[in-house]
């Protein structure tokens, strides 16, 4: 919408209320359920359960997943326009509480669900649902009943831009549910459980199989947190893909353990299809990876980065968390290094923040979890050049005397975003190993991808596009990239591109292209 109405006078917030209320008058629900995943959703959460119930109190407003169950107690006391929340997996007790809506069972029989007394004004929680151990049984979704072939019209899902088309409809699919691992930055395993728990391999291949013939689906997004947990059950989902030879590719962006990277595992991943993966590293310093319980070394990820090297076919991101509080400024410089020196395709450099749900969560004292401000929890920052950093309401976050990490998390939050933003510049742009001479075709996608779906103004994202089309010598695409970097530049109100180039770009480098405008 903003892209298409540049002077528009609405706020994303009175656009997004709009919208809500034009459905609500279509379809006048009885109920309303919301999504609330990723703490980052938890302000927007409440706009929308307020709205419904401004439009009509009578509608049943329910909020699921995961931050909204490590966080039911603040949500239920601050938008008392919530009935119930869901805690944990909700396979059998959503559908247990439709009964209860249409008086076919009895309140007591809920379970899995919280709400607030309002006698009370305390938050109150019935029995834990029990957890489902055998997965196979539950249904595969009637996707046919959701417009899903038309999303991408609206926006991307996940990194479609790097491994996919982007002009076809991708599916999002999850076949494992949790995770080997117990990092103490995640909260996986607090919602899932330990270990995991899987979808047959035969599982797996017969929802794809419907998504395919049936719906004519032919890029797949897997979110599994550790896809790859067991060698034989990788390489069975795998060889069932291979032998159905479908037009099909797909990618794991969430990530797969570095541990269970082997020659085997690669081969069935590429030869399936398989054409993205992430790759979690988070420090560049093994006592780091030792406090938040890594499973992982550096020179281990140096040997198991040797194996994924030998399948170019595969687009690897990285994922990094800077700002750890018990790092110290050489200890940060260690990771933007290691990032360098590895040279993935891609590099996420994520700001800690401690998030409900994990265990480093559990080290900030009680008032500090009750104050957290949950929108200081900010995803792909590094895309937003001209991002205010506002730490105000946030210096009152902060562990207590006794934690393990024993200092303010957000004390230094400016500086850490500053820094990362232009490592992020520096290693994702300026010294990108693709576009510096190991796949230039795969960079400018990247960076094309960056100017459709991040920010069309993204002056280092046209300089470099500008730099690659020299490589194979367009110089019509150099001329338009580069004349986009100067009219950028030229706006005063741009100012921190200028200073960002300043500190990144050679004079010399610079001017060489520009020669080219004439």
């Amino acid at each position: 919408f903003f892209n298409e109405n540049v002077r528009s006078s609405s706020s994303s917030l009175d656009l997004m209320k709009k919208i809500v209320i034009g459905k609500l008058n279509d379809f006048e629900p009885d109920l309303v359920g919301i999504s609330v995943l990723f703490s980052i959703a938890h302000e927007n959460t409440y706009v929308i359960a307020n709205t419904v119930k401004e439009k009509n109190p009578n509608t049943q407003v329910v909020f699921g997943g995961n931050h909204a169950t490590f966080a039911y107690e603040r949500m239920l006391k601050e938008c008392q326009n919530t009935d119930y929340i869901f805690l944990y997996e909700a396979d059998t007790t959503f559908p247990l509480f439709l009964k209860y809506l249409q008086g076919k069972t009895r309140f007591e029989e809920l379970n899995g669900i919280a709400w607030l007394d309002k006698a009370t004004n305390e938050p109150k929680l019935g029995p834990y649902a029990p957890t489902i151990e055998n997965l196979d049984p539950l249904p595969i979704p009637e996707w046919d009943l959701v417009p899903i072939k038309n999303y991408q019209e609206f926006g991307r899902i996940g990194s479609v831009n790097s491994f996919g088309d982007e002009n076809i409809p991708t599916y999002v699919m999850q076949t494992v549910r949790g995770c080997v691992a117990a990092c103490c930055f995640c909260s996986v395993r607090g919602f899932y459980g330990k270990g995991v728990r899987a979808y047959s391999p035969n599982r797996v291949l017969q929802e794809i199989d419907y998504l395919y013939n049936e719906l004519g689906i032919k890029q797949l997004e897997i979110v599994d947190d550790d896809f790859s947990y067991n060698k034989e059950r990788t390489l069975e989902i795998c060889n069932g893909l291979i032998k159905r030879n479908y037009d099909l590719v797909w990618n794991i962006l969430n990530g797969i353990r570095v541990g269970t990277i082997n020659d085997e595992v690669m081969d069935g991943l590429v030869l399936s299809g398989c054409r993205l993966i992430s790759i979690g590293v988070e420090s560049g310093n093994d006592t780091s990876l030792a406090i938040v319980r890594k499973p992982l070394s550096i020179k281990f990820l140096y040997k198991k980065a040797e194996i994924v090297k030998r399948y170019p076919e595969l687009y690897v991101k990285a994922n990094y968390i800077v700002g750890f509080p018990f790092e110290n400024d050489e200890e940060t410089m260690n990771t933007y290094n290691l990032a360098e020196d590895i040279g993935f395709d891609w590099n996420i450099f994520s700001i800690f923040k401690p998030l409900p749900g994990t265990p480093m969560f559990q080290e900030i004292d009680k008032e500090g979890q009750e104050d957290f401000d949950f929108d200081s929890v900010r995803n792909d920052f590094q895309f937003d050049a001209l991002r205010e950093y506002n730490t105000a309401e946030t210096n009152n976050t902060h562990t207590s005397d006794e934690s393990l990490f024993g200092v303010n998390i957000s004390s230094d939050d400016e500086k850490i975003s500053e820094l990362a933003y232009l490592k992020n510049l520096e290693l994702n742009f300026i010294k990108n190993k693709n576009l510096n001479g190991r796949n230039v075709d795969r960079a400018i996608r990247d960076f094309n991808g960056i100017i459709k779906f991040i920010e069309k103004d993204h002056a280092f994202a046209h300089y470099c596009l500008a730099k690659a089309y020299r490589q194979k010598d367009d110089f019509e695409q150099v001329r338009n990239h580069m004349n986009k970097v100067v009219d950028i530049q030229a706006d005063s109100a741009n100012h921190k591109w200028i200073e960002y180039f300043d500190k990144l770009v050679p004079i010399n480098e610079m001017n060489e292209l520009k020669t080219l405008l004439t």
